[in-house]
């Protein structure tokens, strides 16, 4: 069967994560959308719907994979914010018929005639469906990136279910509470950590360090090459590939390849890719008169229906030292800060913020640093990507 993983119109409400990359790419849990995606489908062949500004980067990312094709063929179209599991996708197998969650298409089951017309009045990004049945599911949708926040629990908690658990005579002198919900996978361990699995599992992933002094409490991920450095503290937290941290990290995700190194809290938060937080950098996650936190968010003001809420920071953002973030702050991306007090809530991309005066951040000069930012993980700033935040700053 044909697999089409669609971003939607509502791919906006993921900024500033979704500002730089399609949202199937943004992580949940130990993997991102897509290859959650990938696993449930192995035997399908997929094709991804993306933003036309898009097509070039998600490409080249995914170089096995078709990216917005032109032959469009009968199979099954599945929205990228979706948490799909074997289970629920039991429930489409309906032909000719658009999947619903609270007024929202979360899936399609169409004929190649049905699908080549949708998208030829512009797809999931531009249109509704027509002309077929509509069946309301229930599935488990993230509508913004709180709600990945609220997922960890769940999202770690699957990832954990097909794995092996730690033997604890590997580890003699690593404090282990629960190891049978603790996984370590061809991970440095250092003595004197302690790492906690009362309240969800831990999953090391591959050649991650972890210093001793260090806390870890589940439910919580460490990806491949990340180093946590000692005295962190890290509860309820997913944190991705190549990333070095430290301080104190709760209730957050981090997409990959940021420094968090030095002392600083970071709670209820989603950081991007390539972020650099200065020492001391602490954000806030709850209102001194513990209301439900609003975030201003495409020029909407959205309750969040949460009293922890922190920051969400965007690709290429760097913070100065003693850096303070207020609560639900949204931060675009390729932004710096260097500021006494706090900066707005929502500074948008290519925000040079100095002593409360906002600037436009020169572009080459951003091209220049993330060249460099990226080099020291052996990785290179593509053309593509370069042509994307052109786009961006120019907006």
């Amino acid at each position: 069967m044909n697999l089409y993983v669609f971003e939607d119109q509502r791919f906006s409400d993921f900024f500033p994560i979704s500002s730089t990359r399609a949202v199937f790419d943004i992580r949940f849990g130990q993997s991102t959308f897509l290859e959650r995606i990938i696993k449930i489908f192995p035997e399908h062949s997929v094709s991804l719907i993306v933003r036309d500004e898009f097509k070039e980067l998600v490409s080249e990312l995914h170089a096995n994979i078709a990216v917005n094709p032109d032959n469009i063929e009968e199979g099954l179209w599945i929205s990228s914010s979706v948490i799909w599991t074997r289970e629920s996708v039991e429930l489409l197998s309906d032909k000719d018929t658009a999947f619903m969650k609270n007024d929202k298409l979360v899936a399609a089951n169409l004929s190649s005639s049905d699908a080549a017309r949708w998208i030829s009045n512009g797809g999931p990004l531009k249109s509704e469906l027509e002309s077929v049945k509509f069946k309301n599911i229930e599935v488990y949708q993230c509508n913004y990136l709180w709600d990945i926040i609220k997922f960890i629990n769940q999202s770690i908690n699957d990832d954990a279910s097909e794995l092996k658990p730690v033997d604890r005579l590997d580890y003699p002198h690593t404090n282990l509470i629960n190891p049978d919900k603790i996984f370590i996978n061809s991970a440095k361990v250092m003595p004197g950590a302690l790492i906690n699995a009362e309240k969800g599992p831990v999953i090391i992933d591959n050649n991650a360090v972890i210093y001793g002094q260090t806390y870890i409490e589940g439910p919580a991920f460490i990806g491949t090459d990340t180093v946590i450095k000692p005295l962190t503290k890290i509860v309820g937290s997913v944190i991705g590939k190549k990333c070095k941290i430290g301080g104190e990290v709760e209730s957050s995700v981090i997409q990959g390849y940021s420094n968090k190194v030095h002392d600083g809290h970071l709670g209820d938060s989603f950081l991007g890719e390539w972020v650099n937080l200065g020492a001391g950098t602490s954000n806030s996650n709850l209102k001194n008169n513990y209301s439900s936190v609003k975030i201003s968010l495409n020029e909407n003001l959205i309750d969040t229906n949460s009293l922890h809420i922190g920051c969400f920071i965007g690709d290429h953002v760097k913070t100065a030292i003693g850096t303070l973030i207020n609560t639900g702050t949204i931060i675009g991306a390729a932004s710096m800060i260097s500021t006494y007090g706090f900066p707005p809530v929502n500074l948008p991309p290519f925000s040079w913020y100095f002593n409360r005066k906002k600037e436009r951040m020169d572009f080459d000069k951003f091209v220049s640093t993330a060249q460099k930012s990226k080099s020291r993980r052996n990785k290179n700033f593509t053309k593509a990507e370069k042509r994307l935040y052109k786009k961006i700053s120019d907006y």
